[in-house]
């Protein structure tokens, strides 16, 4: 997908909308990388399967939903993690598939 940000055209597969601001990466893994730095339970040294188990914790206690992911490698899990959250309203999540 294309996307345009000041006038400036990128290439990416991945795009998420939190609020009014738009993030973009080649892969889920580097989608959490862009936006880890929101969630005040995660730090510079949280990894992506940090983050995951933050998401879930976050859905259990706040939406009393409980995230299913695949089992399988960090990258699946992600994306199956963007897509319950955009699946319940909380961010809008868009992939090439």
């Amino acid at each position: 997908m294309k996307i345009t940000i000041d006038g400036v055209e990128y290439e990416a597969k991945m795009k998420i909308r939190i609020g009014d601001r738009v993030f973009f990466s080649d892969t889920a893994v580097g989608l959490i990388d862009e936006i880890k730095w929101m969630n005040w339970a995660a730090n510079s040294d949280t990894d992506a399967e940090d983050y995951i188990a933050i998401q879930a914790e976050t859905m259990k206690t706040m939406w009393k939903k409980k995230l299913k992911l695949p089992k399988g490698d960090t990258e699946a899990r992600a994306i199956a993690m963007f897509e319950a959250i955009n699946a319940i309203g909380g961010w809008k999540f868009e992939r090439e598939v």
